[in-house]
Order: structure tokens, then C-alpha cells, then sequence
């Protein structure tokens, strides 16, 4: 291989320095299995990190998931592998359980590429004998991106090709103030708006590494489509008289507003169709601390207002073909844990943590908590009792990203969402760490490679020599 390990860290490497496969400019590979936009990828991924010398063609003559270059060596899945590849003098195969494991082969194979000579007209470069057989512990991994009015697009992209290539499985997208409906104007920033072509640009470079995307609209709680602590609102900066939408102080929706819930299927409807198919859909439903404020809702007990609304949303998303993925924090209170744990627990104000119980067991529940360390982890196992599907979600923080991980194999939770929220070139900086630890189930974390992480960003995206669409900062002198 040509850096330190390979990303994310494969189940069984061996490698062979006596015997060495060798190609130049052009290569042929017989290949089966993989859509347009994810073979289109594949090719990419052989030019980068061929360092842009070599060029991958594709032929026919394969069946099932299978990509064959020169005389392709036997290779064969060993029960529980998603992928396997060989490696010798007389050529390459690459198998997957699916189209998706396939292209992860594919993903570990180009980092076997080593550069011999890049001279234009004599290129030459080579792979050492190998042979990989791979598997993730955890089967589903998301990344959470934000969309806010200040996010770069070309950051953007480098944070999606980093997470398909340390093999994510689904990429959740949440516009704050930033998506350009049709439904009504007044729900995005007027000068702020992504253009719908670039975005959906966006939603072709996820599904080009073979991820799924997942729309998202807070649905309850961060109705300002802003961050609190700035005191914005993107609907009523723009128009007061849609103030009945929302609660008083305007930061959670009003859910006994029928025109709330008009409007809130209207956005999600336009969410599915630019998202395109895919099996979930992302309700947030986090820090609602204004909920049951107006003097409709007041009226009303809380916990089986909300667990009425939610309900009713279930039962929407799943007649739409999707499942409803909630954050968790309303629904559990400080009390029900041992003394002294930490957790993010909103629902002791409003008395909302009495909902969990009415709940639809269809819905997916996302534990966030940002704190939990050395698998100290209370809460997963609480949601999982009470029959939820659970995901556990960590940020940035390496031991606790380490932590959750393991525990979703610990606890047989059903995955992991990572976050990033208004840091996103803290994940730029640590994608390696933080998708092996995904893909390993905090195994095999890796160190901390920057240098590699760069040279993988390098290969992956291109900046054509622009400064602030590479690497992960702009800012290289305090001021």
C-alpha cells in the first residue's frame, strides 16, 4: 500500500513485497454490477489516485459484482465478507455481496496504487500482491451535514466524498434557512439561498459513492431554521404575519396549528422528491423547550399532544415509503437514570419524556450524547428495552466518538449517526479517525493521521489550486 494502512481499516490485509502488478497510462477492467454514476465514480477513484497518470476503461465480461483487470486472479467471499480483492502479477479482481460492497472494494483497492513513475508518456505504477477481506461492524452509518447560510458548497462536497469513501451508508442533509422552496418563499433566507442545480449536485455525489440521502426538517423544536444563540428566524424576519405557525417566542413550531401541518408536508414532499428514493426521513424533534406555550396548545396535555403529532407524522412517512428518524432528548427525563450521569434529557419541563411510551415503535430513535465515554452509555439500552430501533449518535470529540461506536455493537443497537453541526472542518480534519471508527465499530481506530487525511482529501477532491476549497481551513493567520 501507498500510505501508512488503508481507511477505514479492513477486517484481514496481506501483502506480498516479492510480487507486483504493474500498468501505465490506460487500463481495461472487465467489470459487472455497478450503476453509471457509481462506476463513473470508480473510474474517478483509479485516476486520483493514480495521481491523474492512469486511466480506467471499462469492458464487459464479468457477471454478478465483480471487477476483473488482466488475467483476474481467483478470489472468492468468505462467509461474512461484504467485499474481497486480489492482488498478483497477472492481474486484480474485486468482489462485492452487492453493488454498493463492490464499489467499497474498489475504494480499498486504489489505495493499493503506488506511483513509480508519472512522467507524461512513460507512466508506470504498480500494486503489490494483496489480498483483502472486509466487512463493517456497524450496517448503518450516517453522517449529519448542516446546510447553514455561512457553509461553503465546496466544503460541502469534500465532506461528502470523505464520507463515501470511508464507506458511510447514508448522508442526512439539513438546510437551515438555505433551501430555496417552492412551497413558500418566506422559509428561506433572502440572501442566502443555495441554488436547487448545485444542491442537487450535492445529492448526485452522494449517491455516486453509493450512499443514501436523507432529508431532514425540524419538525418541532429549531423552527428558526437558525441557531438560538444568534437570535434569527428565517420565517419571521421575513414575515410576521405567519407568526401563529410557531409558539410565541417563535423557536418551536405550533403542532395544534393545522396550517402548521399543512405547511410542514409540503416541505417534506418537496425534501423526498429533491432527495430522491431512499427509506428514511430525518423529524429532529430536539430542544423544544417552548412547546404547549400558546393559548391553544396550553390547553392541551403535553406529552399526549405530541404523542399524538408524532404519531400522525409516522404514519405519513410510512405511507411515503419512509421511516422517521426522531432525536431522542424530549422524550427522556434525569431522574429515570442513575445519579450523577450525564445525558441530554429535555423532557422533565413539559413532562414530554410521558410520550416514549405512546410512541409508534416504528420509528427510529436517534440517541444523541455528546459526552458519553469508555461505554458508559445508559440510555441506548433504556430505548432499546422499551422496543425502539436506536442509533447513537456522537460528535467530534474522539473518545466519545470511539465509545459510541463500540457501543452499537455492544448493546445491538441498529447504527450510528455521526455529527458535525457548525464544525464541519473538525470533520474534514478527522474523517479517517471517525469512519474507521464507524465502519470497526471503535475497533481500529486509526492515530492521528492529518497528513494522510490531506492526502486522501487531495485524491478524492479536486481544488484546481484554489486555496479556500482545500484543505479544511481558511484561516492561516490570526489576526
Amino acid at each position: 500500500m501507498y500510505l501508512s494502512q488503508l481507511y477505514p481499516t479492513p477486517k484481514r490485509f496481506e501483502e506480498n513485497e516479492s510480487e507486483r502488478f504493474v500498468f501505465g497510462s490506460r487500463v481495461t477492467a472487465r467489470m459487472s454490477g455497478l450503476s453509471k454514476e457509481t462506476a463513473d465514480r470508480a473510474k474517478a477513484l483509479w485516476n486520483r489516485f493514480s495521481c491523474d497518470a492512469s486511466v480506467l476503461e471499462w469492458a464487459s465480461g464479468c457477471e454478478g459484482y465483480r471487477m476483473e483487470i488482466g488475467e483476474g486472479p481467483a478470489c472468492a467471499l468468505d462467509p461474512g465478507d461484504r467485499y474481497a480483492l486480489r492482488v498478483s502479477a497477472s492481474g486484480v479482481t474485486v468482489i462485492g455481496s452487492d453493488g454498493a460492497s463492490l464499489l467499497d472494494g474498489i475504494k480499498t483497492l486504489v489505495q493499493l496504487i503506488i506511483p513509480e513513475t508519472l512522467y507524461e508518456g512513460s507512466e508506470s505504477l504498480y500494486m503489490l500482491a494483496a489480498e483483502v477481506h472486509d466487512r463493517p461492524e456497524t450496517g448503518f452509518r450516517a453522517v449529519h451535514f448542516c446546510v447553514f447560510p455561512g457553509t461553503k458548497l465546496s466544503a460541502l462536497e469534500q465532506a461528502i466524498h470523505l464520507a463515501g469513501f470511508m464507506k458511510l451508508t447514508h448522508v442526512i442533509l439539513e438546510f437551515w434557512g438555505t433551501f430555496p422552496y417552492e412551497c413558500n418563499p418566506d422559509l428561506v433566507w433572502k440572501d442566502r439561498a443555495f441554488s436547487k442545480a448545485d444542491l442537487r449536485e450535492l445529492i448526485s455525489l452522494i449517491r455516486s459513492y453509493g450512499m443514501e440521502p436523507i432529508p431532514m426538517i425540524n419538525h418541532f423544536g429549531h423552527a428558526t431554521s437558525s441557531r438560538g444563540c444568534h437570535g434569527r428566524h428565517v420565517v419571521l424576519n421575513r414575515n410576521q404575519r405567519l407568526s401563529t405557525l410557531f409558539e410565541p417566542d417563535g423557536w418551536t413550531w405550533c403542532i395544534s396549528n393545522p396550517d402548521t401541518y399543512k405547511l410542514l408536508a409540503e416541505m417534506r414532499a418537496e425534501q423526498m422528491e429533491f432527495a430522491g428514493d431512499g427509506g428514511y426521513f430525518h423529524l429532529g424533534f430536539d430542544e423544544a423547550g417552548s412547546f404547549a406555550t400558546c393559548p391553544v396548545c396550553r390547553r392541551r396535555v403535553p406529552h399526549e399532544l405530541l404523542a399524538e403529532y408524532i404519531n400522525r407524522l409516522t404514519d405519513d412517512l410510512y405511507n411515503a415509503g419512509r421511516r422517521p428518524i426522531l432525536w431522542h432528548d424530549m422524550f427522556i427525563r434525569r431522574s429515570d437514570f442513575p445519579a450523577g450521569c450525564y445525558m441530554e434529557a429535555n423532557g422533565e419541563s413539559r413532562g414530554t419524556y410521558k410520550a416514549l411510551d405512546l410512541l409508534d415503535r416504528r420509528i427510529l430513535m436517534a440517541d444523541w450524547n455528546y459526552a458519553y465515554q469508555k461505554g458508559y452509555n445508559p440510555t441506548t439500552p433504556y430505548f432499546i428495552e422499551k422496543g425502539f430501533d436506536t442509533v447513537i449518535c456522537p460528535w467530534e470529540d474522539w473518545e466519545n466518538v470511539r465509545s459510541i461506536c463500540a457501543d452499537v455493537k455492544k448493546y445491538g443497537a441498529k447504527g450510528v449517526i455521526l455529527t458535525t453541526w457548525h464544525h464541519l472542518p473538525n470533520f474534514l480534519s478527522s474523517a479517517e479517525y471517525i469512519g474507521n471508527c464507524a465502519w470497526s465499530a471503535g475497533e481500529n481506530p486509526s492515530g492521528a493521521q492529518y497528513f494522510e487525511n490531506a492526502c486522501l482529501l487531495r485524491r478524492l477532491y479536486d481544488a484546481e489550486g484554489n486555496f479556500e476549497k482545500s484543505g479544511w481551513s481558511v484561516c492561516e493567520v490570526e489576526h
